[in-house]
Order: C-alpha cells, then sequence, then structure tokens
C-alpha cells in the first residue's frame, strides 16, 4: 500500500514537472498576442493617426521572447519624435518580477530608446543623465494586462542651477471588457536658478483615473488629481495650495448616442501679488453627440496626414469636412452650464452662466444659417453676485456708477447683483426688457 501511495505521488510530482516544462512553450505560441498585439490595441483610434507603430523584430523560444517596436509621434506641427522599445518577454505560467513571483500568461520588461538624433543630441548637452526609467508588462490569464513605469529621483546642482525630483510611479490596468484604470504619482519637483532665485517648487501630483472602455474617449469614465501645493520665490512670489480637478463623463439622459461631461476644479488657497485668492469652478456639458467627437477626430486625422504630406495649403476635403463639423454643432442640442466662486480683492462672488442650444436639425448648409432662427433656439441665463466693497477696491470701480444708472447691475445689501435671460428672442437684464437689436 505505501509502495503504491509513492508510486502515486511521484508519478504526480513527473506529471507536474511535465506540465510546468511544457507550459511556457504553449504559452509561447501565443505570446505575441498576449503581449504587443493586446498592447497596440490599448491606443484609443482617435489617436492612431498621430502615431505610427510597426514591428521591427519578434523572437519566441522556450521560456523567453523578445521583439522590438519602432513608435513614431507626430504631434500637429511639430517634428516627429521616435522611439524603439525593446521587449523581455518571460513566459508564464510562473513569473518572476522584481517584486516577487506571481502567476500569469508574460511578464515583460520594456526598455525605450529615442530614435531621434534631434532629440538624442539636445539630451546629449544636458549637464545632467537622465533619471533611470523601467518600463514593465504583466499579462494575466484573465487576459488582461498592466503596465507600470517608474521614474528614479533625479538630484542635480551646480552654481547655475538646482534640480531636485523625487520620481513618479504609475500603471495603468486594462481589464479584458476594455474597462481600465490609471494611476500616477509624481514626487517633489524642485527646480531654481541659482543667481536669480527664480524657479517653483511642486510638492506632487496624484492621477486617479478609471473607465469603462479605455479605447473609446467618450465611455462613462471618472478622473481626479490632486495638487498638494505650488510656489514659486520668484520672479513673483506665489504659494497655492490644494489643488484639485475632477471630471467625469457619463451616458446622457437624452440618449444613448449622447453624453454628459461634468468638470470641477478648485484651488483653496492662492498668495501673491495678484488679488485671486481662491477659486471653484464647475461645469457641464450636456447632450454632446458622438458624432461631433467622430468628425472632429475625422479633421485630425485628415490634418496629420497633410502635414506628414508637406502640403502647404489646406484641401478642399478637409474644409469639406470642417464646415460638416459646424453643421453637425449647429444641428444638435447643447446645455453648456458653468458656476464660478471665487474670491478676489477681498471679497467673495459668483456668476452662474446657462446656456441651452436647442439646435436645428433642419439646417442642411451652414451658409443659410439665418440670425433670428438661431436666437429662437438659444436659451441663456446668467445670475451674478458680486461683493460690493471688493469691486470697489479693482480696476472696475469707475464702471459701477455707469452700469447702474443704465440698468445693467442693482446694488442690494452690499451686492452687486445682475440677473439677465435670453428666451425666445427675448433679453430680460433685472426684469426690464432689452430690445436686442442694439446688439445687432
Amino acid at each position: 500500500m505505501q509502495s503504491k501511495t509513492q508510486n502515486v505521488l511521484i508519478g504526480s510530482a513527473l506529471v507536474i514537472v511535465v506540465i510546468f516544462s511544457f507550459a511556457p512553450k504553449v504559452i509561447g505560441i501565443g505570446i505575441r498576442d498576449a503581449t504587443i498585439t493586446n498592447l497596440v490595441n490599448l491606443i484609443p483610434p482617435e489617436t492612431r493617426s498621430q502615431l505610427d507603430i510597426s514591428e521591427n523584430e519578434f523572437t519566441s523560444g522556450w521560456f523567453s521572447s523578445s521583439a522590438v517596436l519602432d513608435v513614431s509621434y507626430a504631434a500637429f506641427g511639430a517634428e516627429v519624435v521616435s522611439l524603439q522599445l525593446e521587449f523581455e518577454i518571460s513566459h508564464g505560467p510562473i513569473l518572476f518580477t522584481p517584486d516577487g513571483f506571481t502567476f500569469g500568461l508574460a511578464y515583460a520588461e520594456i526598455r525605450p530608446q529615442f530614435d531621434n538624433e534631434a532629440v538624442s543630441s539636445a539630451l546629449r548637452e544636458l549637464p545632467f543623465e537622465l533619471p533611470g526609467v523601467e518600463i514593465e508588462l504583466l499579462a494575466r490569464f484573465d487576459r488582461s494586462l498592466r503596465i507600470g513605469w517608474t521614474v528614479a529621483p533625479l538630484n542635480y546642482s551646480d552654481n547655475q542651477a538646482l534640480l531636485a525630483f523625487e520620481g513618479l510611479h504609475g500603471s495603468l490596468t486594462a481589464n479584458a471588457d476594455q474597462s481600465a484604470e490609471f494611476l500616477l504619482s509624481i514626487g517633489r519637483l524642485q527646480a531654481q536658478e541659482t543667481s536669480s532665485n527664480v524657479g517653483f517648487t511642486l510638492a506632487g501630483i496624484e492621477i486617479v483615473s478609471t473607465t469603462e472602455q479605455l479605447t473609446s474617449a467618450l465611455a462613462p469614465s471618472n478622473a481626479l488629481m490632486e495638487i498638494p501645493s505650488v510656489s514659486s520665490d520668484a520672479p513673483y512670489p506665489f504659494l497655492v495650495t490644494e489643488i484639485s480637478a475632477h471630471s467625469r463623463i457619463q451616458i446622457s439622459a437624452a440618449g444613448p448616442e449622447q453624453v454628459d461631461i461634468y468638470q470641477d476644479l478648485k484651488i483653496a488657497s492662492i498668495e501673491s501679488e495678484f488679488p485671486l485668492a481662491s477659486l471653484s469652478w464647475s461645469s457641464e456639458v450636456n447632450e454632446l453627440h458622438s458624432d461631433l467627437f467622430d468628425r472632429y477626430y475625422q479633421l485630425l486625422a485628415d490634418l496629420q496626414n497633410q502635414i506628414n504630406a508637406n502640403s502647404g495649403t489646406v484641401n478642399t476635403q478637409i474644409n469639406q469636412l470642417g464646415q460638416e463639423l459646424l453643421l453637425t454643432m449647429i444641428q444638435n442640442s447643447l446645455v453648456f452650464n458653468n458656476f464660478i466662486e471665487a474670491n478676489a480683492f477681498e471679497g467673495d462672488h459668483s456668476v452662474d452662466l446657462r446656456i441651452d442650444w436647442q439646435g436645428l436639425p433642419e439646417l442642411d448648409n451652414v451658409a443659410r444659417l439665418d440670425i433670428n432662427q438661431a436666437l429662437d433656439a438659444l436659451n441663456i441665463s446668467l445670475e451674478m453676485s458680486l461683493d460690493l466693497a471688493a469691486v470697489m477696491r479693482s480696476p472696475a470701480a469707475e464702471l459701477v456708477d455707469n452700469y447702474v444708472q443704465e440698468g445693467y447691475i442693482v446694488i442690494d445689501n452690499g451686492r452687486i447683483l445682475l440677473s439677465a435671460t435670453l428666451s425666445d428672442s427675448e433679453l430680460l437684464v433685472n426684469g426690464d426688457s432689452i430690445p436686442l437689436d442694439e446688439f445687432f
């Protein structure tokens, strides 16, 4: 009985050894699709007109593979920047990473190198070496990809300048359903010219972003950026603290082909020679049609192709596409709201602006746009409340009396108030009707 048990254990061990010996080769058969192909597919279609990615080399072995990608990025009107990405890929199922071993399809170390003489020449002129960059890719069994990158700290100083950077860490996790999470943490950055004391200090940046579909710019998503502080001693001393920006995209209640975009910017404190002490700005764009984005990115792609062809004139096709983009904007409805609160000249102020464009779906040519039809389709409301004492300390003080006499503003309990609406081609300012002929 004991002998049979030993044989079973030995046989099981041999099977496990065989499986783990051949598994890397089996996994290696699909390693290109699991890493290189899937990585390229993460690039949103809207940006591919500016990117050119080609596979220079791919070699697959039993336990590992290697690949080389040539990447060129062409920003509009700028010189093309070329990179070469070298991949050293380890096959799963057991993967050894700098953080220890894990299980998955593949783990890759990626080494980027500039393949552009102008960029390389500029880097050679720097008085210090660039910090080390580490990029890694992990392909899991659930077909998700995780890309992580680290930039090492940098400290440099001489009799002319000081540069101190605590480095950065980032990651992008893309799941099989195209949902994704992006994380970026940038450490403290200080740059200063020693002789003049000109420079700045950035305390750091934290960014967290999630999306339901990485390859769609209009997919439901959330993003948050936080900056503890930014400061400078010269030439204009300032200290800005608690900066945050939040954005959100969601499907609009008006229809599945429309989206709502929300953005919030907050600056808790601003200490400087300028009169602005704090700012909060919330904006939203509702009922934004996806057609606008499609035509916009098509226009950018055509412009990029024209730049690449060294054409000096805008061709007829691009002009036509621009006209179609403008026509689409006019035809479709759009709601644009802004609410701003600020402390300036030692007083609190607020502005609430709401624009409701109902669209002109019957319009088939921009040249046929009638201003009266446009006014009928446009609704605007504006509510403004300013601190009177603060305004009287500002350069706008001399305008207050004239605006009060003309009825554009009213003064109530130490506040400057303005209430205006445009609806059904009628303009009301503080309850009084003003003929639109005065403006056209």
